[in-house]
């Protein structure tokens, strides 16, 4: 079993605090004093990064301060591999700016500029929360140049949803997701959660 440590200083928690303060997913990101032996040290990330959740003053939703607690079940977790283009997709005419936007709205009128809801991507997470976020697809860039500097040394898993009481608000509508991404490079993790509702 190899010891995990949160990098409290990476760049991405500075980013998050100062340009996306209402972004509601869970960032963590772990440096492992071992080497990763792929699914099992990934799955290690993840339960590590779920429990430092508890720690936290807010998680997805919740206020941490009003009693939540994240629990897990471990043996209920499967995962599979997936590749960066999965993780990252954005939706169906998603602008990469407001200039873009406009346009958009111009050519297609109101109404939702995206139509694929059968799988969750960090792009559609973190540009289409619940309650908005003033970000743009150059802003998803931004994130994952801090969290992802070298896309071709990356090892990425998307987890379950049955396996944590995290997951239940958002599958009441908008969706849930957790990734866990080993950089080789770096010797880092990155697990990412997603789990909101209104």
């Amino acid at each position: 079993m190899t010891e995990l440590t949160e990098l409290t200083d990476h760049p991405v928690y500075q980013l998050l605090e100062t340009r996306y303060d209402r972004c509601l997913l869970d960032f963590v990101v772990l440096r492992p004093d071992g080497p990763c032996e792929g699914e099992p040290s990934h799955k290690q990330a993840v339960l590590e990064a779920f429990g430092l959740l508890n720690g936290r003053e807010r998680v997805s939703n919740h206020n941490m301060g009003y009693g939540f607690r994240v629990t897990v079940e471990p043996e209920r977790m499967e995962a599979h591999p997936i590749t960066w283009e999965e993780l990252t997709w954005l939706p169906e005419h998603f602008p990469k700016d407001r200039k873009y936007q406009q346009e958009l709205e111009r050519r297609l009128g109101p109404g939702p500029l995206y139509t694929r809801w059968d799988v969750m991507s960090l792009g559609y997470a973190f540009l289409r929360p619940p309650y908005g976020l003033d970000a743009w697809g150059e802003d998803l860039d931004r994130l994952c140049q801090v969290l992802f500097p070298d896309r071709d040394s990356l090892e990425i898993l998307r987890w379950n949803d049955d396996w944590s009481n995290y997951f239940d608000d958002g599958k009441e509508w908008w969706g849930t997701a957790c990734w866990s991404v080993y950089d080789r490079m770096a010797d880092t993790f990155t697990v990412i959660g997603a789990s909101l509702s209104d």
